[in-house]
Parts: structure tokens; sequence; C-alpha cells
């Protein structure tokens, strides 16, 4: 997924796509930082940014990379603050002006998308050249007077106010009316004016945007097949019971996290769940090759299992902000009592990340049908609950998780329990 985000210089544009990558789970990718990085280079070494071969020159020898945070490294070195400093801020303009340096500026942000993690793009040109055919383009905006107020106080400066206002108009001239890849809002591209809005509320706008257009990736043959066997295996030897069905959203993104008594859990809550569920798994079952031909059919996030696994996370992120379900054991093992564990906090983080509610589901019967030791399952009742949605920001969110599927599954056997609370 790209997310495109065009916008004239002030307009927050750096600091609202950080936020939307971040809750999205996607890479940054600050473009117009690449053009202050040359601009930088250019200046250091005396080229005047008027001259579109020498910065040219420049820009084809440079070496662009981000770190984890998505702030820029030129020729391994941070380029912050360096690169925001007034005279880099003057030249900018003029410098990404030049067809040469765009040239071998361009091709260096579209490699950064084939790198599969999907990402947040933001400068002049994105949803126009760059990225024309991004799946989500904004415009984002505010009048050059709230702009250069915002710049004064991010400076401390305000009594250079007029002076910064003035400058602030003068890139939107160069911006707006170069020859080569000028500044325009994008066919296609969401206006946001951000006079009256700060970095978190436009940052909000867009995630709505993406989160009620963003439909789900259909479930993979190989699952819908599984799923018609999982289902009757569930109901023929099982007699699974469902409870609470209807707190599963019939569009959007939700996190399930469950108890795990044994191998039966899965195959409960992938029956159960009317739409495609991306499973949680430790990556050492995928060393048993059916088991990994099976999860690689079914799209399964694999975790390393003892380590804080971001890519795992952010995995889970994705998935969520994409529209789709993803289920997950939270204790990280089968248990070998039939009672919880303790719960990792790896759920809350990604449904906290996507910002998508996390739903509790409690599952009964499955220890005595097949517990740690046994070889095969036998025939027992097993029920499945799904509890009322948590909101993953709660400062006790992972507390009030455990809390809720214990009080689901009462002693873990089939008989029924009171609700939650």
């Amino acid at each position: 997924m790209i997310v495109a985000l065009d916008g004239p210089a002030g307009a927050g544009k750096s600091t609202v796509a950080r936020l939307v990558a971040r809750t999205l789970g996607l890479e940054l990718l600050d473009t117009g930082a690449m053009y202050r990085a040359v601009a930088w280079r250019a200046l250091e070494q005396g080229v005047d940014p008027d001259d579109g071969e020498g910065c040219g020159r420049i820009a084809r020898a440079i070496r662009i990379d981000f770190d984890a945070d998505g702030k820029i490294l030129v020729d391994g070195v941070p380029g912050e603050p360096a690169i925001r400093g007034e005279a880099v801020t003057r030249a900018v303009s003029a410098v990404s002006a030049h067809p040469e340096v765009r040239a071998a500026i361009v091709p260096v942000q579209r490699a950064r998308a084939k790198r599969g993690r999907g990402l947040v793009a933001e400068g002049r040109d994105i949803g126009s050249v760059v990225f024309p055919d991004a799946e989500f383009k904004f415009f984002l905006t505010a009048s050059p007077e709230v702009r250069a107020e915002r710049r004064a106080a991010e400076l401390g400066v305000p009594e250079r106010r007029a002076e910064i206002l003035e400058d602030i108009r003068r890139r939107d001239r160069l911006d707006s009316t170069r020859k080569d890849s000028p500044l325009v809002e994008a066919e296609g591209s969401i206006r946001i004016d951000t006079d009256h809005l700060d970095a978190a509320a436009a940052a909000g706008e867009m995630l709505r945007v993406v989160r009620e257009t963003k439909r789900p990736e259909p479930p993979p043959p190989f699952y819908r097949f599984l799923r018609v066997l999982d289902r009757a295996a569930c109901g023929l030897w099982f007699r699974l019971k469902i409870e609470g069905l209807d707190r599963i959203p019939a569009r959007g993104g939700a996190m399930l996290a469950a108890n795990h008594q044994s191998y039966i859990d899965i195959l409960a809550v992938g029956a159960s769940v009317p739409r495609h569920v991306t499973f949680v798994a430790r990556d050492t079952l995928a060393d048993t090759l059916w088991l990994a031909f099976v999860m690689r059919g079914c799209g399964a996030i694999l975790v390393r299992r003892g380590t804080s696994d971001r890519a795992a996370i952010r995995a889970m992120s994705e998935t969520l902000s994409s529209g789709g379900i993803v289920a997950i054991y939270p204790e990280g093992t089968r248990s070998r009592d039939g009672d919880p564990g303790t719960f990792k906090g790896g759920a809350v983080m990604a449904a906290r990340l996507a910002g998508v509610p996390i739903i509790p589901v409690g599952i009964r019967g499955a220890y005595q049908a097949w517990p740690r030791g046994r070889f095969f399952p036998k025939p027992w009742k097993v029920a499945i609950r799904f509890g009322e949605p948590i909101d993953p920001t709660a400062e006790d969110a992972r507390e009030r998780l455990e809390g809720a599927i214990r009080r689901m599954i009462g002693d873990g056997s089939y008989g029924s329990v009171p609700p939650i609370a």
C-alpha cells in the first residue's frame, strides 16, 4: 500500500506523514529530506543552487538511506539537523527544480516502494509524478500566514514572522511554477486544509479515509478449502458451540486474542469466524514441512519465540490497518494445565498501532479434548465465546484483556459460565 501526501512548504507534511506511517505500520519516505540532502551537499561543496549540472552531479553521487525511525542518512551519516538549516531551506526549492536532480532522485524514491513493506511518501509531486498509481492520495495545505506563524513558533523567532512569510511565498512560487514536476494537486487526491487542524487531527482524517476505503484481501483459496474441512470437524467431533459472534465486525480490522489450551483453539477460531483470519504462530512450527505448507497457504504471521519480534508486530499492524482480522494467543504457548498463563503485550501493541479494537476470545473444553502429550484429540464438547471489544489505547488494556478471558472461560471446561460483566 502506498499513501501519497503532497503539499506546500510548511503545511506539516513531515509530522503528519510520520504519524500516519507509524499508525499503519508502513515505511516513511520523506522525499523533501532527499532534496534537502542534495542542497546540503551542494552548499558544502560550494556548488551554486542554480547550477543544474553541478547539483545533478551531486544527486547522482550521493548515497541516501533512512534509519529505522525514517530519519535520513546521507552517505551513512545522519542528515538531521543539518538539512533543516536556514541556508538549506533557502536553497532547496532551486535545487529540487533541476531536471538533472529529479532524474537522479525519483528512481531512488520508487525503489523504496519495491521493498514490499508499503510506505507513506510525502513531498511535492508524489501523487502526480512519483507514485501516480498510489492507492491513497492526499494534498495537505494551509494558508501562507498560518504556515509562517507555525514556522516562526517552531524556530522560536516570532519577531521574524514577516520574513518567514515572504520566504514561504517565494518557495510556493518556485515549487508551483517550475517546469519539471511542479507542485499540483494530483488527480484523485483528497484535500485537507490544516488552518484549524493540528498534526494529530490531520493524520486522523487521513487514517479515517484509509480505514473506511481499504478492503481486506479475499481469503486465499487454500484457506477457504481448509475452512470447509475445519467446520465439519469442529461440528462433528467437538460439537462446537459459538457465542458472541455478532461482536466480530463485518468489515474493518480487529484483533482476536484468545486463551491457548490446545491446537483445537486454532480450529475453533477458524471454524467460527466467517471472514479470513490471519493467525499468528511461533516460527518453529514451520520446521515441520506439512505445517509450513499449511501456514504459508493460509497467510500466517510467524513470530520468533522468546523475542520482541518487531517485524511480526509490524506485519500484524499492516494486516489490521488493511481491514483484516488477526488472531493471536497472547500466552505464546499452550497451557500445561488448562489455565491461562501470563499474557504478553504484542496483541495490544499491534492493535494500538493499527487503531483497531481487541476482541477477547474465551475457549472452553479444548484442553480436555486435546491436552499436551496426547497424539490425537478425543471427542469432546468445545465452546468459544467472543467478548466485548476492548480499546487498545487504554493504559490497562492488557490487564483488561486477560481478565475478560479468565471470566469467560471459568474453569476451562465446557460448562456454561456467566457472561462478562
